[in-house]
């Protein structure tokens, strides 16, 4: 189905982290707080920043909702 879409909700702290999502980098205004619209399914999450430990996670989309994400990266 065409319209099979979910959305993620990621907040990050730090707000200037590395985010990748199924290996692409995401840009967006402000990584802070992002909204991403995704096709249903499992998607592969994975932030970043030097000097802190990465966080990688998986995390299965529905369509019609809005999964919400918080990360606070810890320094290594």
């Amino acid at each position: 189905e065409r319209n099979a879409f979910g959305a993620i909700a990621i907040r990050v702290q730090p707000g200037d982290a590395e985010v990748l999502i199924d290996g692409e980098p995401w840009e967006g205004p402000d990584t802070e707080r992002l909204i991403v619209q995704l096709p249903e399914g499992e998607h592969r999450i994975e932030i970043r920043k030097e000097g802190f430990s990465s966080y990688t996670s998986t995390i299965r989309v529905r369509r019609g909702e809005t999964t919400a994400l918080n990360v606070s990266l810890t320094r290594e």
